[in-house]
């Protein structure tokens, strides 16, 4: 019946919905929660069971990634078709939602504490931490729980050091849920368990109400594979660094300076040409600099000597007359 070439077929089953449902109003109202994907179409199989058909590859997987989605307050549960697979074959049973664990000490907030805690739910397929503006963090984890069972509100967790802690489940986009029975699909008038038969599972679940819905859903906190203890000891281990203050950075500039300075090369000795015509003068040293420097003066240039006499030392210019030296200098 699909035209279009290699369609993505997806199966779909409203799960605990009493009311008929008929493929045109599905059909509208997911068009438009879903934008008018290219080539969607609905076709019915059995009762409450649908093939969705999509041209887009991408388009089947973001609708995947969505499942379970809500229509007319009951879960719409979808599941990848395959060619050799039968209707009847297929499991509707199982449903991944995100529950969010309430009640934990700071330091128990781990991807590890989630995976544990989960696994008394269902099997776990992805644990994370969130946290919210006015109620702090939590840890968020997605898993597949089965529609069949009851729904638990929470769980006693504890150890010697930290004592026992009430631990609150909340799930995300929960359908119509009975509170007397914990079942979706129904609410508490229309449960047909007797109320009066009061078990060790409502004992267990501490009384099932509104308060097993997520009210928000948090933003992700980033790097959440990283255990609590871990990151302490690597907050210790880092190397403490100390602010300089503005007097030791400008004593520190200064050095800095000074070093610059006194690694200019000063040159003395029989090899110093002066001209007093030119504009620069013309330095060519020939041998080794020595330690005293020289120091200018408009047009008079003394030698300073502090240790010894320099051999073969030339004259300067005192005034208007030039004295040669008595030595030619060393080439």
């Amino acid at each position: 019946m699909e035209t279009h070439p290699s369609p993505n077929s997806q199966t779909s089953d409203p799960r605990k919905h009493e009311k008929p449902i008929h493929t045109n109003s599905l059909h509208n109202a997911l068009a438009g929660i879903w934008c008018n994907l290219r080539g969607f179409k609905i076709e019915e199989i059995k009762d409450k069971t649908f093939q969705f058909f999509f041209y887009e590859e991408r388009d089947a997987e973001r609708v995947l990634k969505g499942n379970p989605w809500l229509f007319r307050n009951s879960w719409l549960v979808l599941k990848r078709w395959e060619c050799d697979q039968s209707i009847e074959d297929m499991d509707f049973s199982k449903i991944p939602i995100n529950v969010q664990l309430w009640g934990l000490p700071p330091h128990c907030k781990t991807t590890k504490m989630g995976m544990k805690i989960g696994s008394t739910i269902g099997s776990v397929q992805q644990t994370d931490l969130f946290e919210t503006k006015d109620m702090g963090s939590f840890i968020k984890i997605l898993v597949e729980v089965d529609v069949n069972k009851p729904l638990k509100s929470g769980i006693n967790v504890g150890s010697n050091k930290d004592g026992v802690h009430w631990i609150d489940f909340q799930y995300e986009r929960l359908p119509q849920t009975c509170y007397k029975c914990g079942l979706v699909g129904h609410d508490d008038e229309f449960c047909t368990q007797d109320s009066n038969a009061a078990g060790t599972e409502e004992e267990e679940n501490r009384g099932l109400g509104p308060w097993i819905r997520a009210a928000q859903f948090g933003r992700k906190i980033v790097q959440t594979t990283k255990d609590y203890h871990e990151e302490a000891n690597a907050k210790k281990q880092r190397p403490k660094t100390t602010q300089l203050s503005k007097d030791v950075l400008a004593k520190l500039s200064a050095l800095s300076v000074a070093k610059e300075q006194s690694a200019t090369p000063t040159i003395i000795g029989p090899s110093l040409n002066i001209s007093h015509d030119s504009e620069k003068e013309n330095l060519a040293p020939q041998q080794a600099p020595l330690t005293s420097p020289y120091k200018e003066v408009t047009n008079r240039i003394e030698a300073v000597a502090p240790c010894a006499e320099i051999p073969n030392a030339p004259t300067v210019e005192t005034g208007n007359t030039q004295q040669q030296p008595n030595s030619a200098p060393h080439p």
